[in-house]
């Protein structure tokens, strides 16, 4: 007879399809230990937190009323764990569980687990029994734990599901079992390199067969290439440096047991693998001379394994990755020549891999990402038209390998990226006509990706973070009303997903750019008091976004673009003296936080701006025209405006001219110059 009092963690409704599945499912929550910092909190079955859980075969073998059985376990049950798959979607009984658990408690305490035999490819919704598809909202689908060995596989989400039970964040977790990983990962490198130095001594002291002492460097290469490969692999995503330092170490104290003319090209390219990596290891630690010299030992090194292979591809390919490396660390240390030196090799590495085997995917990819590489670099420099041509190199790569695999979403993304990047190369070029086109067709893409791929939900977000920025560029054009329908549209479907997933940082931040664009809308729709509500909220949100965060740095893209509303808020309404001392506050913090190479641009745009409503068009001048042919159009009516303000009228128009021939039609640009052309005086209030 069962305790009436007895109440259940969670009851796991499954088609007896995926009996296996569920008895896995059963038996791994059951035995899952929180961590030991949790289980002070969880009261007397600490150990046992996640304890019992129902599941209808095991717990009534003997019940004589199966349909009161279950639905007793279900009044008793905590939370409704639904496996789902095709058969789920089409059993009666898990929907009648469904159904009556949904009157009990509600969805809010469902958790749909993919079960791992579901078709790939089928959407979520299809694969959740009726009644749930009935309780959702229309167009909104639950956030599905995915069993699938190229999902979240059966580790992540046993701990996914253990955290939404618990009631505690997933990284909490995740940091709990990277960390026991971490200890059986450090225990296994210790043995390899045991067995390693073991085996060596043997080789020395003991083996007298040539035969067998070449078995023996085989093994003894194979662990090192273990802890190269697969413990790397292991070891990268729990974050400790300090252990992926150490199997560098000592692979490279083992090769450098015996000369460099002694070892044979694998022994060197294995060698070359671990400088490598403690190159990686010191730039993250941010030792960059450090990295710079353990590059260039690995870069010596495939070097001259290439020139003895011109024509092996694992070869050239690696001496490729020391190439790039090495750029980049011109790159971060400002040496841009060199910088960009290396990059363009790395292209012409990754095109002789094509040359190579033509038929490789990865290796064409590889121009591509090589193009991309060097069209960052380009773009931060302010090259605008080469960042384009290579950008648009990358593109043609990326979208003839999307087309040839129309399936894989990895490509469709990567041809996505290249056009946004085109999109941005145009903008900073003053080409917003042209600039949309090209982000309208990003979106066009990534609106496929979401229709092949319904349950990516980061496809999602970013489709929707697209969408928002297709909005700026339609008020750019003078497309208000567009805009603001877009935008708001954009803003629904990403507060959905925000809910989905209230711990995913990057897409409240997605909100929050989106709440700075219904304030732009606000101010150029001639609401000035909409606006000013609006901008109160989002510096709520800005503060509660780095509520907890340490070191939170200013961002001229949040911090900065909050600061430049206030600015034009302020003049909106005439009042010049809140506005100028808005422009001073905003220099002071562009003059006071810490610069770094990706916000240059923006830093530059804003204090351009803040000096000339401060008054100092000269200023202005000064911060915006070396740029002149790698600014954003807004930027070019400032300095436009600021040349007016200093008489400098026909260099004025000519930007003014420019600009509309390119499309730009901003209300704040078309009110401006139509109430005072760039042949009269300036107006006082700059930027009404």
């Amino acid at each position: 007879m069962m305790n009436s009092r007895q109440r259940y963690k969670a009851f796991i409704s499954y088609s007896h399809h995926d009996r296996k599945a569920a008895e896995w499912l059963h038996r791994s929550l059951e035995s899952y230990r929180p961590p030991a910092g949790l289980r002070a909190g969880l009261g007397e079955a600490s150990g046992n937190a996640l304890k019992p859980i129902f599941r209808d075969r095991d717990e009534l073998s003997a019940a004589a009323d199966l349909s009161e059985a279950i639905r007793d376990a279900l009044d008793r049950s905590d939370t409704l764990i639904i496996l789902c798959s095709s058969h789920a979607a089409t059993s009666r009984w898990v929907d009648k569980e469904v159904a009556h658990f949904l009157t009990l408690r509600g969805a809010d305490h469902m958790i749909s687990v993919i079960a791992p035999g579901a078709p790939e490819g089928l959407p979520l919704m299809e694969l959740l029994p009726p009644a749930l598809r009935a309780a959702l909202p229309e167009g909104v689908e639950p956030l599905a734990v995915d069993l699938r060995q190229d999902a979240d596989g059966r580790r992540l989400a046993k701990l996914k599901i253990a955290a939404r039970l618990l009631g505690v964040s997933l990284d909490r977790l995740v940091q709990r079992d990277a960390r026991r990983r971490l200890r059986l990962m450090t225990a296994v490198s210790g043995v390899a390199l045991a067995i390693t130095v073991g085996m060596g001594a043997m080789t020395v002291v003991t083996l007298k067969s040539r035969q067998i002492a070449r078995e023996q460097r085989d093994e003894t290469e194979a662990l090192v290439a273990y802890m190269l490969g697969d413990l790397r692999e292991q070891l990268e995503p729990v974050g400790r440096l300090d252990l992926l330092d150490g199997v560098s170490a000592k692979v490279l104290a083992y090769y450098a047991k015996a000369q460099s003319d002694q070892l044979d090209d694998k022994a060197l390219a294995q060698r070359a693998k671990a400088q490598t990596l403690l190159g990686t290891i010191r730039e993250q630690r941010g030792d960059l001379e450090g990295a710079q010299d353990a590059f260039a030992q690995a870069a010596a090194t495939t070097h001259a394994l290439v020139e003895r292979s011109p024509n092996d591809g694992d070869r050239v390919f690696d001496e490729a990755q020391n190439v790039f490396w090495l750029a980049y660390m011109g790159w971060r240390r400002g040496e841009i020549a060199q910088a960009e030196r290396g990059f363009k090799r790395y292209a012409e590495l990754a095109q002789r891999l094509v040359v190579i085997d033509p038929n490789r995917a990865d290796w064409r990819i590889e121009v591509a990402y090589a193009k991309n590489n060097l069209g960052t670099l380009l773009f931060e420099e302010g090259r605008a038209g080469e960042a384009l041509a290579s950008f648009r190199a990358a593109f043609s790569i990326f979208e003839a390998e999307r087309l040839r695999a129309p399936t894989d979403k990895q490509r469709l993304m990567d041809s996505a990226n290249a056009r946004a990047w085109v999109a941005d190369c145009l903008l900073l070029m003053a080409k917003p006509r042209e600039a949309f086109t090209e982000r309208k067709a990003a979106a066009e893409l990534l609106a496929k990706g979401e229709a092949a791929f319904p349950a990516d939900q980061r496809l999602a977000a970013k489709s929707v973070a697209t969408q928002l920025a297709l909005a700026r560029l339609e008020l750019d054009l003078g497309r208000v009303a567009e805009a603001r329908s877009r935008s708001k549209a954009a803003m629904n479907r990403l507060r959905e997903l925000a809910a989905l997933d209230p711990t995913n940082t990057r897409w409240r931040e997605y909100v929050l750019i989106g709440e700075l664009d219904f304030i732009d809308f606000a101010i150029w729709s001639g609401q000035p008091v909409q606006a000013r509500s609006l901008h109160a909220a989002a510096l709520a949100n800005l503060a509660r976004t780095r509520k907890g965060q340490e070191g939170g740095s200013w961002r001229p893209d949040l911090d900065g673009r909050l600061a430049r509303q206030a600015v034009v808020l302020a003049l909106s309404v005439g009042d010049v003296a809140t506005a100028k001392r808005a422009a001073k506050s905003l220099v002071e913090a562009l003059e006071t936080s810490k610069v770094d190479r990706e916000t240059a641009f923006g830093r530059t745009d804003l204090l351009g701006l803040a000096q000339l409503v401060d008054g100092k068009p000269s200023a202005a001048i000064k911060a915006l025209s070396p740029r002149r042919n790698a600014l954003p159009p807004a930027s070019l009516d400032v300095l436009a405006r600021a040349y007016a303000a200093v008489g400098e009228r026909e260099t004025a128009a000519r930007i003014v001219r420019d600009l509309k021939q390119e499309g730009y039609a901003h209300p704040g640009f078309v009110a401006f110059w139509r109430e005072s052309p760039a042949g009269g005086p300036p107006q006082s209030g700059v930027l009404k």
